[in-house]
């Protein structure tokens, strides 16, 4: 009984030794980073508030390209004319430059729109971190300071990537999302970067998933915290609204900018779009035969598509367990509609562009081409209503059905994975409850 009793109360030791050490280390991980919040108030947040309640700072990039110069992303208030950038410099005292504001024509009548705030770089100043402000007077060490990326530029780590404008509300299609990035890894996708505002829990299991795969650069979009956002594009439609789409334009800039000396090419996507090559198995080939067709352009268009799948209700789902859209049933390509704009999206040269709008680039060097659906078709599947058109004008296109095997495996493969890994985590939650009730009982019988 004795040595029992020596049992139990080392293993209550044990437990709460290791709860200690844990404690310990959260508490002095959050110290560490408290003080270095408080030391150099660096902001590590995609959206920044100044304070004046009309300027919103996203990220600051070096880009020499026109001038030696800092270029800070911004959403603002159409009313703001003048703000600063102060450099802080590693041997001197900071310098303050007056930043030119470009604020981008595309706001589609929101008070709120993208902004470059173009900052040329003072000489002899060793610098590492920017900070923006509407008064030159400020004391600098009050306002948040930014990192200056793209400083360094190195070999492309991908050739294609994936920039997603946005997730936010329940969004709830997981089958589509998972499809959507399996079909961009089939056609040569190094990565995918995503801003998040929200989603259902369901979609947040398979990010997390493609997180730590290392295929998605996750990024946390928090901006209706600032902002009344809308879901539309278009003011009119939304008129209490401040900013259109969730800040669609400022997020798109920023993955440009974020991939620009990452990837060789860029696409700009919505997650339920795929840039789909009609001759070519693969993006490789198709960019191969785009830039030797058109070797002055830095901007390729493409059409857009809608696939449904209204003329196949009785084809089966074989993942009908798994919410979302299977984008292989939809097969059934509408006709364009000459008295509507149809809009495009783009694969860019990153390299090339200065200001992108959704639809359209606003500067760049290098030709901007609309590209045959000879070539490639923007696939745009989604569950839309029973079209009232004559069966005989919708067009039976199976583009899609070239992957059909290969994509089919490999969806298995990850539900079949995630499945395994959410056993295995269930599993060991379930093992910690279990230790944690034994050495619980266990300090309790050694009192006695």
């Amino acid at each position: 009984m004795q040595s029992l009793n020596f049992f139990s109360f080392f293993l209550c030791c044990v437990a709460i030794f290791s709860f200690a050490i844990s404690l310990f280390f959260h508490q002095k991980h959050h110290h560490l980073n408290a003080n270095r919040r408080e030391d150099y108030g660096i902001s590590k947040q995609s959206i920044t508030a100044l304070g004046d309640n009309k300027t919103y700072i996203i990220s600051a990039y070096y880009d020499s390209r026109r001038s030696k110069s800092v270029r800070v992303l911004a959403i603002i208030h159409e009313s703001v004319k003048e703000l600063y950038c102060w450099f802080h410099c590693a041997y001197k005292d900071h310098v303050l430059v007056t930043a030119q504001i470009d604020l981008h024509r595309d706001r589609f009548g929101f008070r709120y729109g993208t902004a470059d705030l173009l900052c040329e770089e003072p000489p002899d100043c060793i610098y590492e971190f920017v900070s923006v402000h509407w008064s030159r007077t400020r004391p600098i060490t009050s306002v948040p300071r930014f990192e200056v990326k793209n400083r360094v530029v190195g070999p492309f780590s991908a050739n294609f990537t994936v920039c997603i404008s946005g997730l936010y509300g329940e969004y709830n299609n997981v089958l589509q999302m998972i499809q959507s990035f399996e079909m961009y890894k089939l056609l040569g996708a190094n990565r995918v970067t995503i801003y998040k505002n929200g989603c259902h829990e369901n979609v947040e299991k398979i990010v997390q998933y493609y997180v730590k795969e290392g295929f998605l650069d996750l990024v946390t979009w928090p901006i209706d915290r600032y902002l009344r956002t809308s879901n539309k594009w278009l003011q009119s439609r939304d008129p209490t609204s401040q900013v259109g789409y969730y800040g669609q334009t400022a997020v798109l800039n920023d993955c440009m900018y974020r991939n620009m000396y990452r990837s060789k090419f860029v696409l700009l996507n919505d997650i339920d779009e795929i840039i789909l090559p009609t001759k070519h198995l693969d993006w490789e080939s198709l960019m191969s035969t785009l830039q030797e067709k058109y070797p002055q352009t830095s901007v390729f268009r493409i059409e857009n598509h809608f696939f449904t799948r209204f003329l196949n209700d009785s084809d089966g789902n074989m993942w009908n367990d798994i919410p979302g859209v299977n984008i292989l049933l939809h097969t059934s390509r509408l006709p364009i509609n000459p008295a509507i704009y149809n809009s495009r999206k783009m694969i860019i040269n990153p390299k090339k562009v200065i200001q992108t709008s959704i639809h359209e680039v606003l500067k760049a060097d290098g030709k901007s081409t609309d590209v045959s659906i000879d070539d490639v078709i923007l696939f745009h599947c989604k569950k839309i209503g029973r079209p009232k058109l004559a069966k005989e004008t919708v067009i039976e296109d199976n583009t899609i059905g070239r992957y059909h095997n290969r994509l089919v495996q490999n969806v298995d493969n990850v539900i079949r994975n995630f499945h395994s890994n959410a056993q295995v985590l269930q599993m060991c939650n379930l093992f910690f409850f279990i230790m944690s009730v034994i050495c619980g009982i266990s300090c309790v019988y050694s009192t006695f």
